[in-house]
C-alpha cells in the first residue's frame, strides 16, 4: 500500500507529527519535540506499508523511530520551497533594503502610502482571538476573494477542495494560537486577508487573496511586507511562501531551498525495493520537471482543462473620457458602490483613485440620466467619464 502525505497539511494544519518519526529538530532555534502520536501506528506496522511524506521545509529534521528497527527512510529532494529567512535583520525596512533593492522598496512603500491616502485603511492580525461572527464573515469573504481571483485567471484554486476543512478547523486553531488571519480592511470591508499556522518562531504563509477591484494598489506585496513587520515584532525568524514558482514568491524569498521527501517504509524485505523504486521515480519526474518535460501539478492553482468550463473574467469594457467640468446636476444621479447594481464601477472608480491620490470620501460618482451606460466619476479637482 502506498499513501502520499503533505508535510504541510499534517504538521502545520492538523498539529501532527506522524507516527514513524521519533522526534522533530527545529533547525532555527535548535528545539527537539519528542513525538506521542501512535495513532495509525499499529496499521503501519501490520503491512507492506511505503508512506511518501512530501514538503519537508528544510529548517526541520526528522529522526525516524527505528527504536525497533521497524521503519527506514529514504530521502530526496524534490521540490523548490520559497523561504524568507529575517534572522540576520533588525526590522522590515532593513531587509527590504538589503534584499529587494532600492527600486523594489521604493515602489512597494509607495503602494503602502498611496492605498492609505486613497482608504481608510487599517492592519489586523487575528491571532490568539476573534470574534465568531467575524470568523465566519471573514471566511466567506476569503471564499470569494479566491473564486473571483481565480475566475479571473481562468485558474482552479485547490485550496477549495479542502475549503470546509479549512472553515471547520482554522476557528479553533486561532484560539489556541496555532494559525492566524491577517486582513487589510477597508474601513470594515476586508480587502485583502491571509490563512497563516505558526509554530515557535516559524510563520507558515498558506493562502492568500485579496479583492481583484483593488488589484492596482498591490495587495499582495503590501500583505508580505505588512505580515513581516508582524513577524519581526513578534520574534519570529521564518516565513514560509510554501512550493509554487510565483514572481512575488522569488521577489521576496531570500532562503530558496529545496524541501526534503521521505519514503518511509516497513523494514521487510517486500517493502524495501518498493520504496526504493518509489524514491527513484520520484528523482525521475524531478528530472523530468527541470528539463521542462513534465509540469508539477502540486501548488495551489491548476490550470483547468477547456471542458470543465471554467469562466474567465467578464468585467465589461469601457472607454475613459477626461473632462474639465461636471455637466448640469439635473442631468445626473447620484450612485453608491455600495448598491450591487453598481459593483461593476469599483474597479474604475479604485483606478482613478490609485491615478489622482483621491480618498473615497472626497469620491462622487454619477449617473448620466439621458444616456443609462455612461457615468461620471467626480474627485476634488479631476473629472473622468466611464462609457460603456
Amino acid at each position: 500500500m502506498l499513501r502520499r502525505l503533505n508535510f504541510f497539511f499534517e504538521f502545520f494544519e492538523k498539529n501532527s507529527i506522524l507516527p514513524f518519526y521519533e522526534s522533530l529538530t527545529n533547525n532555527i532555534n535548535g528545539q527537539i519535540i519528542y513525538n506521542e502520536n501512535t495513532e495509525g501506528l499499529k496499521a503501519f506496522e501490520n503491512g507492506l506499508c511505503v508512506c511518501v511524506v512530501n514538503m519537508i521545509p528544510p529548517y526541520f529534521d526528522f529522526k525516524i523511530d527505528n527504536r525497533n528497527k521497524l521503519y527506514r527512510a529514504f530521502q530526496v529532494k524534490y521540490r523548490t520551497g520559497f523561504i524568507m529567512d529575517l534572522s540576520q535583520y533588525a526590522n522590515a525596512d532593513e531587509y527590504l533594503k538589503s534584499h529587494l533593492g532600492s527600486r523594489h522598496r521604493k515602489n512597494i512603500l509607495s503602494k503602502i502610502k498611496r492605498l492609505e491616502s486613497c482608504f481608510d485603511i487599517s492592519y489586523k492580525t487575528h491571532y490568539g482571538a476573534i470574534d465568531d461572527l467575524e470568523y465566519k464573515f471573514l471566511f466567506e469573504e476569503f471564499e470569494r476573494m479566491i473564486r473571483d481571483r481565480f475566475k479571473q485567471r481562468g485558474e482552479e484554486h485547490v485550496g477549495l477542495k479542502r475549503w470546509n476543512l479549512y472553515k471547520e478547523n482554522v476557528y479553533e486553531l486561532i484560539l489556541k494560537a496555532r494559525a492566524s488571519l491577517f486582513v487589510i480592511y477597508d474601513g470594515k470591508k476586508p480587502i485583502s486577508i491571509n490563512l497563516n499556522y505558526h509554530f515557535e518562531n516559524i510563520l507558515d504563509s498558506a493562502i492568500t487573496s485579496y479583492d481583484i477591484d483593488y488589484a492596482k494598489f498591490g495587495l499582495g506585496n503590501i500583505a508580505v511586507y505588512k505580515k513581516m513587520e508582524w513577524c519581526f515584532q513578534n520574534d519570529y525568524q521564518r516565513i514560509d511562501m510554501r512550493w509554487g514558482e510565483l514572481y512575488y514568491k522569488r521577489l521576496w524569498s531570500n532562503a530558496i531551498e529545496e524541501y526534503k521527501c521521505d519514503v518511509v517504509y516497513n523494514n521487510l524485505f517486500i517493502a524495501m525495493p518498493i520504496a526504493f523504486m518509489v524514491a527513484r521515480l520520484i528523482i525521475f519526474k524531478k528530472f523530468l520537471f527541470q528539463h521542462k518535460i513534465l509540469p508539477f501539478n502540486l501548488s495551489f492553482r491548476s490550470r483547468q482543462k477547456p471542458s470543465q468550463n471554467v469562466e474567465s473574467n467578464s468585467s465589461p469594457s469601457f472607454k475613459i473620457e477626461n473632462l474639465t467640468e461636471l455637466p448640469f446636476k439635473d442631468g445626473l444621479s447620484l450612485v453608491s458602490l455600495e448598491d450591487k447594481k453598481f459593483e461593476f464601477l469599483r474597479n474604475p472608480v479604485y483606478n482613478f483613485q490609485y491615478s489622482n491620490s483621491e480618498h473615497s470620501n472626497n469620491i462622487n460618482i454619477y449617473r448620466v440620466n439621458n444616456d443609462r451606460m455612461s457615468y461620471i466619476i467626480a474627485g476634488k479637482s479631476q473629472l473622468q467619464k466611464l462609457v460603456f
